[in-house]
């Protein structure tokens, strides 16, 4: 579950989607990113940073949906950063988180972990040796954060990048998802750890992968425009944007439904565009 990144930082596998979080720890304190989605997965990110000599009192969140907080209940106690609009998010989930769970909707706010320190456009953090930069990165969702360990030129980018998965942004937008990509591939990054999937070592490789995303996006969004013409069904334009011309074996078709979540894309995509169309009238 802890892989050690680099000296006193580690990446956090946890079982939902290829996903990871993150621990780092300085000479001041220790630092978790998100929580997991499930409540054993929390703990066991507290139990380990107690193993390392410190408390688990602070956490960071990329953002607030439940796959990176539903696991916090271990962290009801620590300092909480994350962006201001993260609430906000957080609320707009909890009839559905209360309908999986079977809870009432106050119950489940109840036992939410929820942030105590927020920010607009930039939070520092200094663990001691360890520097963290937060900056927003929307596009997955409103809220959205990376965080930048200046000393070892590693991203947290939470689900701003997916290196398993095929890019989500049903809950966002695919245009601010490209820009947040964008800024990413001017940053010195050696160390990718993405919201889903694998880890990325390396500046090359992950600029590669940051580039092919942005393409993919790009690449969509110019196939939607050109399809959508007056006349044309929009369930005829998401037919013909095949997985294997956009995606092909960059990622493996036959795991996490991958087919389904391209499809999720280019509809989202699709319906952006429309949107736009009908604002330009």
């Amino acid at each position: 579950m802890f892989t050690e990144i680099a000296p006193d930082v580690y990446s956090v596998a946890h079982r939902f989607v290829e996903g990871k979080n993150g621990i780092i720890i300085g000479t001041r304190g220790a630092l978790a990113i998100d929580t997991c989605n499930y409540p054993d997965e929390g703990q066991a990110m507290t139990d380990f940073i107690r193993s390392k000599g410190w408390q688990p009192d602070r956490l960071a969140l990329t953002h607030g949906h439940g796959d990176h907080i539903l696991g916090g209940a271990a962290f009801a106690d620590a300092e909480i950063f994350a962006h201001a609009a993260t609430p906000e998010v957080i609320r707009k989930q909890l009839p559905g988180w209360a309908e999986r769970s079977g809870e009432s909707i106050a119950q489940v706010e109840a036992r939410t972990i929820w942030p105590t320190v927020t920010f607009t456009d930039e939070l520092r953090i200094d663990l001691g040796g360890k520097h963290l930069q937060f900056f927003p990165t929307p596009g997955h969702s409103k809220d959205g954060v990376c965080i930048y360990l200046e000393e070892h030129r590693a991203l947290f980018a939470g689900d701003t990048v997916s290196t398993g998965i095929v890019s989500a942004f049903g809950d966002g937008d695919s245009r601010e998802m490209e820009a947040s990509l964008r800024k990413l591939t001017e940053m010195d990054i050696e160390i990718l750890v993405p919201g889903h999937g694998p880890v990325l070592r390396g500046a090359n490789r992950v600029r590669t992968w940051l580039e092919w995303l942005i393409s993919y996006l790009s690449s969509v969004r110019a196939f939607v425009g050109d399809a959508l013409r007056p006349g044309v069904d929009s369930e005829a334009v998401a037919d013909v944007i095949d997985y294997q011309e956009f995606i092909g074996a960059r990622l493996p078709i036959d795991k996490h439904g991958m087919p389904r979540r391209h499809r999720n894309a280019v509809e989202k995509i699709i319906e952006e565009e429309l949107d736009r169309k009908d604002a330009s009238r």
